[in-house]
């Protein structure tokens, strides 16, 4: 059996201005590290998701300018928006990305717009609209499923992070919960490599390309221990009797992209 192999980066944070920095990290330093690392690897991949909060604030330039960072990767690509994005300047920079059912073979992918109903501070909820399209594709066993979406779905145990996760969380869990076809959800947002079940349904975060955000903590704080401060991202493997494998890759410090002042 040969699986079909899906590259997920998530939260680039790319600046409005070349060289400034987010949170103590230069975004495109260490968006170029990954891109870096994974052209020495030679690994093969199938596609590339981009799971939200790509730029910080900027106008479709900056997006103009990530899908050139990303190029010498190759790959297909689709995305989808964070709380920092705006998907009309998405549209306007490349309306072709946004790609709600992608299909590989026994597998389906659906990415969800978690933007809906947003309550000021970053928290953002699936409409009605989307709710319906994941029931009704769930509904052709034929196809497993992987659901993409930016906010986290569980609480990740962060208080400040759960206070802004996915807000209708309960309502996504009644459409999924049932559903053998639902085989894994994955999200951004958190800034934190994280994995939960819930039910039959495996839930994977990936680390941001950039800075990465201190677990359990009351208040923002940005990692400095390694290797958890490094940017990374994740690797899936959705092979075709459903199971699915993931690997966390990051970035080493041999690049000297941080600025490790607390």
């Amino acid at each position: 059996m040969t699986p079909i192999r899906i590259l997920q980066l998530s939260d680039c944070h790319i600046t409005p201005v070349v060289g400034e920095l987010f949170r103590g990290v230069d975004p495109r330093q260490t968006l170029a590290a990954i891109v870096e690392q994974l052209i020495a690897s030679k690994q093969k991949f199938d596609h590339l998701l981009l799971t939200g909060d790509l730029v910080h604030h900027g106008d479709a330039a900056i997006y103009k300018e990530l899908i050139q960072l990303l190029a010498p990767l190759n790959l297909p690509m689709s995305w989808i928006a964070g709380n920092h994005d705006d998907p009309a300047v998405m549209q306007q920079a490349n309306s072709s990305l946004f790609q709600p059912l992608l299909t590989f073979g026994d597998w389906q992918i659906l990415s969800l717009d978690s933007n809906h109903a947003p309550n000021g501070r970053g928290s953002g909820s699936l409409s009605d609209e989307s709710l319906a399209f994941v029931e009704r594709h769930l509904t052709d066993e034929s196809k497993h499923s992987l659901i993409v979406l930016h906010h986290n779905p569980l609480a990740s145990g962060t208080a400040w992070q759960d206070e802004i996760m996915l807000g209708n969380a309960d309502k996504f869990w009644s459409v999924v919960a049932d559903q053998p076809a639902c085989k894994a959800v994955i999200c951004g947002h958190l800034h934190q490599a994280l994995a939960w079940q819930k039910h039959h349904i495996q839930v994977w975060s990936a680390p941001s390309t950039a800075a990465q955000f201190c677990p359990n903590t009351d208040q923002v704080e940005i990692e400095q221990q390694q290797p958890d401060a490094w940017p990374g991202y994740r690797i899936y493997q959705l092979w075709p009797d459903g199971r699915i494998d993931t690997q966390l890759q990051r970035v080493d410090d041999s690049a000297k992209i941080f600025d490790t002042k607390p």
